[in-house]
């Protein structure tokens, strides 16, 4: 018997992430003034990108330049700027109150309890210290109702929130870049098995392990170096400062039509420079970051306005007359991944025709929620109501909440026990 080798070229078909699609993902994420710190480095770097004069403010069109976040001489972001506080992030907000907020968008009202049980047992860092299993078997909830729930959990939160390790925190993380590439696959196997070795420096014995080279495991390493890091980017229940912020999109009414106004591309206003003898290479990447940014404004656009129409009855109405919607309803609309919806949302606020600063995340999720029900609930009773009573009035609402979950909701709300009402 002799064996033979033959080499043959044999085309593959499938799909990769290309490094361009990855940096507009990154951007998409960021809110305005984040995005502004971007513009400033690349104005700043690239020699053939120039900034020309920001067109009229689309927030106060001049007319009240002193309180302006946008116009005001402290402007956005410094210390002392007279910016818009956003009413849903106040300064005693930790972050586990605005995450189970997000959850409860994304599921029904049963699967409230979980979520709550599921955040209240994170650390200060956002993990979890115990399985999937141990939480049922705890909680008496069905495994894959938690399973379920610890979901949408990881998705509605920074990358890495809800895992249960280390090694599964920064496999979220990893995930999260969506790089999807050998490389990746590499670091998937190291941060999976051999983080440990890894730590000590034992690239040979990994790379031995993996069958790979010495040099993709350094790589690995300065992979989670630059781009991960052991802990989400989550604080727990520690109160945040009080943070001003711009808002991203401005939702104009007139005569029963609401109108999207974005603001970044009113005053972010870049040009490549017209004078020749601009090196190729810097034209390029100026062409390249106006694309990006064009991309970022058409998306967030889209969204935005799709968002805002299927909720305009709640713009005339209140919360209360909120429409169920999902951000994978809205990618399947407007024909973008679902992951790419969750980007633009994620982080943006929005100005309404009466002036309120809400996050477009407010866009998404069930009619009005527990909290507008409760709010209804206690402002119209006649009398007060023990927190079970309300609790049994909920669920005669549809939304079968226990007592304790009731307590919690009502004080975040602002209303007193019924001894002190």
């Amino acid at each position: 018997m002799s064996l033979t080798f033959e080499l043959a070229m044999v085309p593959k078909f499938g799909l990769e992430v290309s490094p361009a699609l990855v940096t507009f993902g990154e951007l998409l994420m960021l809110p305005y003034a984040a995005m502004q710190s971007v513009v400033a480095d690349e104005v700043s770097t690239n020699e053939a990108l120039e900034r020309l004069e920001a067109a009229g403010c689309p927030i106060c069109h001049g007319s009240w330049q002193r309180s302006c976040p946008v116009c005001s001489p402290s402007g956005a972001g410094s210390s002392d700027a007279s910016g818009l506080a956003a009413p849903d992030a106040p300064a005693d907000e930790p972050d586990t109150v605005a995450l189970l907020r997000a959850v409860r968008l994304e599921l029904s009202a049963a699967d409230g309890l979980a979520a709550e049980y599921l955040i209240d047992s994170f650390d200060r860092h956002g993990l979890l210290d115990r399985s999937v299993e141990q939480f049922a078997m705890e909680s008496g909830i069905p495994e894959p109702v938690v399973t379920r729930v610890l979901d949408v959990i990881r998705r509605c939160a920074p990358p890495g929130v809800g895992a249960t390790s280390i090694n599964e925190c920064l496999l979220l993380q990893l995930d999260g870049l969506g790089l999807g590439d050998d490389h990746t696959r590499v670091a998937r196997a190291v941060i999976a098995d051999h983080l440990e070795s890894l730590a000590r420096g034992h690239f040979a014995s990994i790379a031995c392990a993996l069958g790979v080279s010495r040099r993709e495991v350094r790589q690995v390493l300065d992979l989670i170096r630059d781009r991960l890091r052991p802990y989400p980017a989550f604080h727990g229940n520690v109160p945040l400062r009080t943070s001003y912020v711009v808002p991203d999109i401005v939702v104009r009414a007139d005569d029963g039509m609401f109108f999207v106004e974005l603001v970044e591309p009113a005053l972010t206003r870049l040009r490549v420079r017209p004078e020749p003898g601009a090196p190729a290479e810097s034209i390029a990447l100026a062409r390249s970051f106006l694309a990006q940014l064009r991309d970022r404004w058409d998306t967030l656009r889209r969204v935005a306005e799709y968002a805002v129409q299927r909720q305009r009855d709640s713009l005339t109405n209140g919360d209360g007359s909120l429409k169920p919607l999902t951000r994978a309803e809205v990618a399947v609309a407007l024909d973008l991944h679902e992951s790419t919806v969750s980007r633009a949302v994620a982080g943006k606020y929005v100005l309404l025709p009466d002036q309120r600063l809400v996050p477009l995340s407010r866009f998404f999720g069930a009619s009005g929620g527990v909290d507008h029900a409760l709010r209804e609930l206690l402002e119209s009773a006649d009398g007060p109501l023990s927190d079970q009573h309300l609790a049994d009035r909920l669920r005669a609402r549809g939304y079968p909440i226990a007592r304790r979950t009731v307590a919690k909701h009502r004080a975040r709300l602002g209303f007193a026990a019924v001894s002190l009402r």
